[in-house]
């Protein structure tokens, strides 16, 4: 019992919780290699899958090619959408929905985390779980894609959608978009926080 608490006392991460053991991991597995591994994964899975996928919903001419690029949206633009779609291309874009998006939004998700976690890597005990950031993006994401895939299913039996899950569907995305921009904002203060530091150790040389 003695050398068993003595373990779990020398040893915080059994103490700390899936998050932060999570934050850990990441802090300490990220380096520039796999940085730019998880960037050449996100740009080859955008480029070679999702938007190949994307054309089996595209509309010639159309203002909106995929609701989810949008920073919110009403009721009468998700039937707009749909209206103009036939069945084929809308059970396209409810899969785009449910398996393609999906999986862009963890190869993304992954990428961001892997990144922030680089550049605060030095600052790890000062920022904490910061570096899980980008994973708040993904979940309202993958919400925001659950509800318009229903909002689809929906159309398409009954040839109209459900307000409240239209509004829900354009909270997501609008908070979607919003760590969206925490994300951009923390790596860009990390890029300037290393740049500021290798001037000192330069000076200090």
């Amino acid at each position: 019992m003695t050398s068993n608490n003595s373990t779990e006392s020398k040893d915080p991460s059994r103490k700390s919780g899936p998050l932060r053991r999570a934050s850990r991991f990441f802090y300490e597995k990220s380096t520039l290699v796999t940085a730019l591994l998880a960037t050449s994964v996100f740009a080859g899975y955008l480029v070679f899958f999702l938007m190949r996928q994307g054309t089996a919903f595209e509309v010639a001419n159309s203002s909106v090619r995929s609701l989810g690029t949008s920073l919110g949206f009403g009721q009468a633009e998700i039937l707009a959408f749909l209206a103009e779609r036939s069945d084929q291309m809308i059970n396209a874009y409810i899969n785009f929905n449910q398996v393609w998006d999906s999986l862009f939004g963890l190869i993304y998700g992954v990428m961001y985390v892997v990144w922030v976690s680089l550049l605060y890597k030095p600052y790890s005990q000062k920022v904490g779980i910061l570096n899980l950031l980008p994973f708040g993006q993904v979940v309202f994401d993958w919400l925001e894609n659950f509800s318009l895939a229903t909002l689809s299913n929906q159309y398409l039996a009954e040839g109209t959608i459900s307000s409240s899950t239209a509004l829900l569907a354009s909270t997501f995305s609008t908070i979607k978009w919003v760590f969206s921009l925490l994300v951009y904002g923390v790596i860009l203060v990390g890029i300037a926080m290393r740049i500021v530091g290798a001037l000192k150790r330069r000076r200090q040389h």
